[in-house]
């Protein structure tokens, strides 16, 4: 009797593959090395929101995320290259955030509001933009990369202050200068959520911010959308 040919020739059983001893090896390393740099970044993320990146050093870092100072540079070689990454990762999140709220397929009204939702989210979750905005609004930028988080806002903003124009200009919101209230608008949030890392009387927590921003957004909105022209 014929032996009848397995369903899937082409198939072969894992026992039967080729092993590469040094490919799986490379591939464990590279993501140990990926999850080892994830947690010192999380770690300088957490201690840049409550310091200033000169009060910051390597051995903080590395103690809050549980490896060697060692380890630290030789991943970043060093603290100027540690904030950088931080930043860039910190940047980059903020970024897609806003742009995609800015790019929402959307009414003007409703892109306007949720772009306040989408920054108040992005301050609330990663406090250390809050911290270098208060930072280098108190005493100036002092690097190249408080530099570019400075001017990355600033382009930011002034996407804010478009959306806002466009609101005006499609007569969802009655006529305001967009420009100013881009910057009111920019300072009250960023007022508000400093307001979570404050460590006295006057801090409120995440939570807290979050409703005080709704509350008040509502508010506003009531104020800024037009009434329809009377029948």
């Amino acid at each position: 009797m014929a032996t009848r040919p397995a369903p899937y020739p082409d198939r072969v059983n894992d026992a039967q593959k080729p092993k590469d001893p040094a490919g799986d090896a490379a591939a464990r390393g590279t993501r140990r090395r990926e999850r080892t740099r994830a947690r010192v970044l999380d770690a300088a993320e957490q201690l840049l929101s409550r310091h200033a990146p000169e009060e910051i050093r390597i051995e903080d870092v590395a103690a809050l995320a549980g490896i060697s100072p060692a380890s630290v540079y030789v991943h970043f070689g060093t603290k100027d290259g540690l904030m950088a990454a931080v930043t860039e990762r910190v940047l980059t999140v903020a970024t897609e955030t806003l742009r995609s709220a800015y790019a929402a397929p959307t009414t003007p009204l409703e892109r306007f509001a949720g772009v306040g939702s989408a920054y108040l989210k992005l301050l609330l979750e990663h406090p250390t933009v809050v911290k270098y905005l208060m930072v280098t609004g108190e005493r100036g930028p002092r690097s190249a990369v408080e530099d570019q988080v400075v001017e990355r806002f600033s382009e930011l903003r002034g996407e804010f202050e478009q959306s806002i124009r466009d609101a005006v200009e499609s007569g969802a919101i009655r006529k305001v200068d967009p420009e100013l209230l881009s910057y009111f608008l920019f300072g009250s949030w960023n007022g508000v959520a400093a307001l979570a890392l404050r460590r006295d009387a006057l801090a409120l927590e995440p939570e807290r911010v979050e409703l005080a921003v709704i509350e008040a957004g509502l508010a506003l909105l009531e104020g800024l959308i037009q009434a329809p022209p009377p029948a």
